[in-house]
């Protein structure tokens, strides 16, 4: 169950914004004239982010599997392992990811937001090991 939100909660808050060179080629240099990179979202936003995960997923369990919707004590537990694992990582974030996230009203939506490209060239969801990716949302 929270491994589902783990997983949305990370394609959300992975991606800084900053582009990567492709392997093997030079980073640009510098540009003294250019501008510097947007503050990310603040702590708040980030707490409130959180918060808002939690409610569209515990929202989602409701009418998907009502036999398995989180107690007030597991809810705290996610929120409290989700702001822990993902807080740096949102900060760094971009706010249009952030404002991204905060519009979604599903996990798959959620899961769209500040998506980086993979260089994988499967199109199955990635987890890690031992972790089952959550199965797509029947329309």
């Amino acid at each position: 169950m929270r491994f589902t939100l783990w997983l949305v909660f990370v394609a959300c808050s992975s991606h800084t914004g900053k582009p990567t060179p492709p392997p093997g080629s030079n980073p640009p240099p510098p540009d003294a004239g250019a501008l510097a990179t947007p503050p990310g979202p603040s702590e708040r936003d980030c707490l409130d982010l959180v918060a808002h995960a939690v409610e569209i997923y515990v929202a989602e369990v409701k009418q998907t599997k009502p036999t398995q919707v989180p107690t007030g004590d597991e809810i705290s537990k996610i929120e409290a392992d989700l702001r822990g694992q993902f807080l740096a990582g949102c900060r760094a974030s971009t706010l249009e990811g952030h404002r991204c996230a905060m519009a979604a009203t599903t996990t798959a939506e959620l899961a769209t937001c500040q998506r980086t490209p993979s260089s994988s060239t499967s199109n199955s969801s990635v987890a890690p090991p031992g972790i089952t990716p959550a199965a797509p949302l029947s329309p």
